[in-house]
């Protein structure tokens, strides 16, 4: 059990001071108790030591959790000296209880305030690195770990607010597909290590080559996707070209691309349009290989 040393602490005070007012003072008779201010303090008293366990029981040890106790602790010990007081007598020159009973309270109400502050503050900073938690693990979702594009995840949700522009304003959107051939083999035979050196030769060349608006994510493990706002097809072909030639520079001769675009039609779903350029994508790679067999 978390902090037990207090609440021990707590029922050692409590005991201790029943036993200085069963020796200070003389019990009462039972009809001098006053039953309707014994209900109202022991209800009081109970209610304070719950707080005490339950604060106890659910606080981690620190600095806020000890001032939240010792604040407690006191504040229980004053309704217990109250709920004493209804069952004895004390000497009308003894003033010892009368000052236990009152000067802990304000004493007691001042630590609770300060320690209710102060794990207010607390619980800001948690919240505060909490959110920037998430922030980064939602940051860091939509990142491709290799290439350090964005992820499709990300290609996903852009693409679709330029979808709702793009119906909304009538402006064009097309979207381009860079497919590294035999990356597959390339990495068996050289292994991963120069698979993503590949990988981040080609995102660095996209990078190089495309406009601040433009858009390049890792599509697939060796396929990446550009978007292309406002960009109609005449346009997109030139940058279709430039991009290839670019991403085939970069890899000097180790490994060539296959680019396609398609310029999304009004109306048209995203899903739609990926399989409309990945047809046009096998295509291309089926003529490719066929000139390739031609010319041996």
């Amino acid at each position: 059990m978390k902090n037990v040393s207090s609440l021990c602490l707590a029922l050692i005070a409590s005991i201790g001071l029943t036993i200085l007012a069963l020796f200070v003072g003389e019990p009462k008779s039972m009809h001098e108790v006053d039953w309707v201010d014994l209900t109202g303090e022991a209800t009081s008293s109970m209610m304070a030591a719950i707080w005490l366990i339950l604060l106890a029981l659910c606080r981690p040890r620190g600095r806020v959790t000890t001032i939240l106790l010792f604040g407690s602790a006191t504040y229980w010990l004053t309704t217990w000296l109250d709920v004493l007081d209804e069952f004895i007598a004390y000497p009308p020159h003894s003033h010892l209880f009368t000052w236990l009973e009152s000067l802990p309270a304000p004493v007691s109400m001042t630590l609770l305030t300060w320690g209710l502050i102060t794990w207010y503050r607390e619980q800001q900073a948690v919240n505060r690195q909490l959110k920037q938690r998430e922030h980064f693990h939602r940051e860091h979702s939509l990142i491709d770990p290799v290439t350090q594009l964005y992820s499709l995840r990300y290609l996903l949700i852009q693409l679709n607010r330029e979808a709702v522009l793009h119906d909304k304003r009538e402006q064009p959107l097309s979207l381009v597909m860079v497919d590294i051939k035999g990356f597959a083999q390339y990495n068996r035979a050289h292994g991963p290590q120069q698979g993503d050196q590949a990988l981040n030769e080609v995102a660095s060349a996209l990078e190089l080559a495309l406009r601040e608006t433009d858009l390049a994510c890792r599509y697939t493990s060796d396929r990446f996707a550009i978007l292309l706002p406002d960009t109609p097809p005449h346009e997109a072909s030139v940058f279709c070209e430039l991009i290839r030639d670019c991403c085939n520079s970069a890899l000097k001769g180790a490994l060539t691309v296959t680019t396609v675009q398609a310029t999304r039609m009004a109306g048209e779903s995203e899903q739609a349009l990926f399989e409309r350029l990945n047809q046009q994508l096998a295509g291309a790679k089926r003529t490719s290989s066929a000139v390739a067999e031609a010319a041996l």
